[in-house]
């Protein structure tokens, strides 16, 4: 684990370009944190999967019966 968070935190300072970060999963509480991170060195960022049903009911965006936070 301490050879890939070195190996991480080496291609993290100097991305190569373009950077793309895809990011998934139900929570976006537990990932909020990171997404900040990335934004700001990421070139896009693509949420997808049950966590960007969160984002487009906060934009008012209807998701049905979808599991998403914020209800």
């Amino acid at each position: 684990m301490e050879k890939e968070l070195k190996y991480l935190h080496e291609e993290l300072d100097k991305p190569a370009r373009p950077f793309l970060v895809i990011m998934g999963g139900a929570k976006v509480s537990d990932k909020i944190g990171v997404l900040k991170a990335l934004m700001d060195k990421a070139n896009s960022v693509l949420v997808c999967g049950a966590m960007a049903n969160t984002f487009f009911l906060a934009q008012g965006i209807p998701v049905g019966k979808k599991p998403c936070r914020g209800r």
